[in-house]
């Protein structure tokens, strides 16, 4: 089941806004002495061979940064054209031969609460906002694993704000009105503000708890049955600068291009952590080249 929207800051207008973004300030800062203990020991296992990870938590993790709430409207949003369906659905019958690990954002972090469940399935819930560039570049790889063990319908584009420095009108999905249904996972998505910061969907109480204590408040934040969680962008957004929904889907399923490796690696690492929480269903995915790699490099993160 889906419901939300996705992007990856916070917040609203004038006062409100100038306090989040001081809260995120604080935040990125916090996570950026964080990260130096952790770039010494997260390193990514591809093939046999050791990728070093440049982790950049402070650069990538954000809340409210975007100033497009100040323009009173936001970029439209639209139903996915056949161009974006069919790239997706490319991109998931894909994972990458020598997946680049380096380009995985973050990186992914262990969680050692009690197990998230929905319907007797491990449940993933993302958190996230339309206007939010880091939730822009994070939503591609996320929807191509998921697509893996599930299927979409509604799914709709968008850009996140056409103001935000830190990546604007990059382009994007949205989860709002989509539905999703699997048989091996439970999808939760809350895309908790449009595209000019205005609420849109609501966290239940323990979401709030969950997105707070996990997620620092931070967008995009998603967790993985309790297990893993992804708090700030998976990739770099600047990667997708320039180009529309439809350019990007059709990017993300050929590796070659900057695109197509970085959505690949991303989505091989997500789906290497939903093999870990739905007890390697399917076989003929959870097996395959780059989430084999994936996993091997999730070992690795203590």
């Amino acid at each position: 089941m889906v419901d939300g929207r996705d992007d990856g800051h916070k917040g609203r207008t004038s006062t409100k806004y100038a306090a989040k973004k001081a809260a995120t300030e604080r935040i990125a800062l916090a996570r950026a002495a964080e990260v130096k203990a952790a770039r010494r020991r997260n390193i990514m296992v591809a093939g046999g061979s050791i990728l070093a990870v440049v982790v950049v938590i402070g650069l990538i993790v954000g809340i409210g940064l975007s100033t497009k709430k100040s323009t009173g409207s936001g970029n439209p949003v639209n139903a996915a054209s056949s161009t974006v369906t069919t790239g997706l659905a490319n991109a998931a019958a894909l994972t990458s031969q020598t997946p680049d690990l380096t380009t995985v954002k973050g990186p992914p972090a262990r969680l050692t609460g009690a197990p998230l469940t929905s319907g007797g399935k491990p449940e993933v819930l993302y958190v996230g906002a339309e206007y939010c560039p880091y939730c822009a570049v994070t939503r591609w790889p996320l929807t191509v694993a998921l697509s893996r063990f599930g299927t979409f319908s509604n799914l709709q584009t968008t850009l996140s704000s056409a103001t935000d420095a830190a990546g604007p009108n990059t382009p994007t999905l949205s989860y709002h009105g989509a539905t999703y249904t699997s048989p091996y996972i439970d999808l939760v998505t809350r895309e908790q503000e449009d595209g000019v910061g205005k609420p849109l969907e609501t966290l239940s109480g323990a979401e709030t708890s969950l997105f707070n204590n996990y997620g620092k408040g931070a967008y995009p934040f998603v967790d993985f049955g309790g297990t893993w969680m992804q708090s700030g962008a998976s990739g770099d957004q600047t990667e997708l600068a320039g180009l529309t929904p439809d350019q990007v889907a059709t990017a993300i399923a050929d590796p070659t291009t900057k695109p197509g490796a970085m959505t690949l690696a991303g989505a091989d690492t997500f789906t290497a952590i939903i093999c870990g929480i739905d007890g390697g269903k399917p076989a003929n995915v959870c097996t395959s080249i780059g989430v084999v790699a994936a996993t091997a490099a999730l070992s690795a993160i203590k």
